[in-house]
């Protein structure tokens, strides 16, 4: 790994980049037209009644466990400034901006987060807009209140949660990591705000509301954008969520990193080759968007937002398998640090993506059930 400069994205950079639209994701979009997170929750019913292995009654029971924190804390604290309870009325004098910074990261690992780092608050990866699914669930504004918090917050800390390996790799079938690491965001981004507001600072904790996750997180020197538009971490690969909080706290933003993702995922396709609704672009980059869920001025591989949450729909539950077949996502242990240390360095790429399918590597999960009767009857 080595730290560089600016963000790998930057050379990649070809004119300006507007500030996305948060009512232009396809969930915002999905909800206005055909209510289509409902329909997934619809045909996940139906899978559940049909007792389909790995979408079975404790499937749908375990994912819901999981979301539990998630759903509770996002209507209550997420995407809103929080107020302090204890100290109302004084303010940390003048803290040292690298020693607090030190702290507020200590602090975030004891809340629970995986990965942290700082970052300066670049206006380009804020939200213009609140958009319907963001609203939704939060219930912290209006669909179509504007966002604007670039100054009044000047730095973001980024935290990464694990996903499971072993979990993730049920996927398509239910994959309850997925809300269970929403969970730990939400406890941890408004944990962590909660400790900056009681300092006497403004702080916004988030998960996907207010901002766009992966180039913060690239700011902060977690990781970079991959191919399947995920944050690649150099432990884990894809295999994490992602939390926020938006502070005025002054910090010490974390210097950005190479880990040679760029050049990997220009050699290796197999999110695209894999992807079950041919949402993932093969071959170069382009700085050309597919529609309104992209936007224009980097080169890089536009997803097609809305063709996958179409299969979302289809199959009952989100997908994560460009998550699972990611040569990346690997145990950390010391064989795959091993061999992290060749793709850190750009060599042996093809060697690497050729053993990592005949080895079997990124195949599902055969053992997705639970060896009980899931049957249903009525209560």
């Amino acid at each position: 790994m080595k730290y560089v400069k600016e963000p790998t994205y930057t050379q990649f950079i070809t004119g300006d980049i507007p500030r996305f639209d948060d009512r232009n994701t396809a969930f915002s979009k999905g909800h206005r037209e055909g209510n289509k997170y409902t329909s997934m929750h619809n045909q996940c019913v139906e899978n559940l009644k049909k007792c389909k292995k790995g979408k079975t009654v404790i499937d749908a029971a375990t994912f819901s466990a999981g979301a539990t924190v998630d759903y509770v804390v996002r209507r209550n604290l997420l995407g809103r400034e929080i107020v302090p309870v204890y100290n109302t009325v004084h303010r940390l004098k003048t803290p040292d901006p690298k020693k607090i910074s030190r702290i507020v990261k200590e602090k975030a690992q004891w809340i629970g987060a995986d990965l942290v780092g700082i970052a300066k608050t670049d206006p380009r990866w804020i939200y213009t807009h609140w958009g319907e699914q963001n609203v939704r669930y939060s219930q912290a504004a209006e669909v179509g209140d504007p966002i604007e918090i670039a100054e009044n917050y000047p730095y973001v800390i980024v935290m990464a949660h694990e996903m499971g390996y072993e979990i993730v790799r049920r996927s398509p079938a239910v994959e309850a990591d997925t809300d269970i690491e929403y969970s730990r965001g939400a406890w941890c981004s408004a944990s962590l705000a909660t400790f900056i507001a009681e300092l006497g600072y403004r702080a916004i904790p988030a998960v996907n509301e207010i901002g766009i996750n992966v180039p913060l997180a690239v700011d902060a020197g977690l990781g970079e954008a991959g191919r399947n538009g995920q944050l690649i971490t150099r432990d884990y690969g894809p295999r994490v969520r992602i939390s926020k909080v938006f502070t005025n706290l002054p910090l010490v933003s974390d210097t950005p990193i190479d880990i040679g993702v760029q050049k990997f995922c220009e050699v290796c396709e197999l999110c695209s080759i894999y992807c079950p609704s041919k949402s993932l672009m093969k071959k170069e980059r382009t700085d050309q968007p597919w529609n309104l869920h992209n936007v224009p001025g980097m080169l890089k591989w536009p997803i097609k937002a809305m063709q996958c949450l179409d299969f979302w729909v289809k199959n009952g539950n989100h997908c994560s398998v460009c998550i699972r077949v990611c040569p990346w996502n690997k145990p950390n242990n010391l064989l795959h640090k091993f061999v992290r240390f060749f793709v850190e360095r750009n060599i042996m790429n093809k060697t690497i993506v050729y053993f990592d399918q005949a080895l079997g590597y990124g195949k599902q999960a055969k053992d997705i059930g639970y060896g009980i009767d899931t049957h249903l009857e009525n209560r």
